[in-house]
């Protein structure tokens, strides 16, 4: 015989190593989630105190500053984050690498024509987040065809 089955007798009851018996009082819950009173769900988060990592987990909402953090932690988090292939967390790294750039704007080819190639070789995700923020920015014209245009 293998050494996966094992013989039970007529009285005994087989349990598996994942499976636990249970009395008839007590209740099997397998999912996640749990039913609280007034039949709201209570779905736990990880507990981070970390503004930052909270964000970088995406948890909350873009930190204003980096707080604790050096500017090149965030490329070692860019690097763990694209060797486990997670985009989105890699996608909110580049983000802040944009916003909290020590090099902007007198040092970045972006900004500056002067400079040729950026010290950290982040031009091609830099360039988008910089064009959406000149977007944000950029003024409406029509103020100028609205006098110009006989109606």
């Amino acid at each position: 015989m293998s050494e996966d089955w094992e013989v039970v007798d007529e009285d005994e009851e087989a349990v598996g190593e994942e499976e636990e018996s249970v009395s008839e009082e007590e209740e099997v819950v397998d999912s996640e989630e749990e039913v609280v009173k007034d039949e709201n769900i209570a779905v736990g988060y990880p507990s981070v105190a970390d503004h930052v990592y909270a964000y970088i987990l995406g948890m909350d909402e873009e930190p204003k500053d980096l707080g604790g953090w050096q500017f090149d932690d965030l490329f070692i988090e860019l690097r763990k984050a694209e060797a486990i292939g997670d985009k989105k967390r890699a996608k909110r790294i580049r983000k802040l690498i944009f916003m909290f750039c020590k090099y902007k704007p007198r040092r970045c080819p972006i900004y500056t024509i002067e400079v040729e190639k950026c010290p950290f070789r982040m031009e091609k995700s830099c360039r988008v987040y910089a064009y959406a923020s000149m977007k944000k920015h950029r003024k409406n014209k029509t103020w100028f065809l609205r006098g110009s245009r006989s109606r």
